[in-house]
């Protein structure tokens, strides 16, 4: 299936704007950006709360269910969240019931993965003690949720794991991205790359807590990976699709956006708009959550 109208439009307009020359610029994370106030969300209450000295808010939809989740946002390990990121937890948080826990974690220059995972890894076995829980993330908040449920002990892990656009490789080395990486209307390679330098620091970018396409695969359940394939991060989702299909314990789904950019989900297109939609009917179907 070709991508839709409105899906072209985008690419167009990142390519017209020249969005790709500025995104992600190293330079413009030499001190962490303030992260905004949430914008007003429709159908969910917001709580703020604190948890290990990250702000953390809680989005509650109207008619709760007994699940929850955890989602994590992208940003290249250095930009704060969106609105876009908060569209689309809300619509997870309105529509599977699940109240969606978003941490505000500590981003570039002042943290990096040693600083980030220990905490967020308390934080979803916080939220899971509460009941059935979700782990989300997108772009570089898929490779810190992968990290952290590869950290997980059995008993805390999530009923199901959902992987937007994941960053899952930090040394950038599959061939397959530098064939995708000038078709990517979206992501700066060298951008990103340096900015993983910086998130993985002191460590080798290939370790495995920065890079978990490197670390287990075994056990961590029911996985759910979205990719594009004008996306340069796609290769390693198909990678990771493959080391994954022989691993026990297990149930890795690999779906491909076929010419989609990165983290389209979160984008106002047909697309991006049915994605979110799969994504909501798996969460509503793990773990009994359409049960109140």
């Amino acid at each position: 299936m070709n991508p839709s109208l409105a899906s072209r439009a985008v690419v167009g307009l990142l390519r017209v704007a020249g969005l790709k020359k500025r995104q992600f610029d190293p330079g413009r994370f030499l001190a962490e950006v303030a992260t905004p106030s949430p914008p007003r969300l429709r159908g969910v209450t917001v709580r703020r709360e604190e948890f290990d000295g990250w702000t953390v808010h809680r989005l509650t939809p109207a008619d709760p269910v007994r699940n929850h989740a955890v989602y994590l946002h992208g940003g290249a390990w250095a930009a704060p969240i969106t609105t876009q990121h908060w569209r689309l937890a809300a619509r997870i948080a309105v529509e599977s019931g699940r109240d969606v826990v978003v941490p505000l974690y500590p981003r570039l220059p002042t943290a990096t993965h040693s600083d980030v995972l220990p905490v967020a890894l308390r934080l979803f076995e916080h939220v899971r003690r509460q009941g059935p829980t979700a782990l989300i993330g997108d772009s570089s908040g898929a490779n810190i949720a992968l990290s952290v449920l590869q950290a997980l002990p059995p008993l805390s892990r999530p009923d199901l794991t959902v992987l937007i656009s994941p960053s899952l490789d930090l040394t950038f080395t599959n061939p397959g991205i530098a064939d995708i990486a000038p078709r990517d209307p979206l992501l700066n390679l060298e951008h990103i790359r340096v900015l993983a330098a910086r998130w993985s620091a002191p460590a080798d970018p290939s370790h495995p807590r920065a890079s978990p396409l490197n670390g287990h695969l075994d056990h961590l359940g029911p996985v759910h990976v979205y990719a594009g394939t004008r996306d340069l991060l796609f290769p390693d989702a198909v990678l990771l699709r493959d080391r994954a299909e022989q691993a026990p314990g297990t149930d890795l789904h690999l779906h491909i956006g076929e010419g989609m950019i990165h983290d389209w989900p979160i984008m106002p297109t047909p697309e991006g708009r049915r994605t979110t939609g799969d994504i909501v009917a798996l969460l509503r179907g793990a773990g009994g959550g359409g049960e109140g």
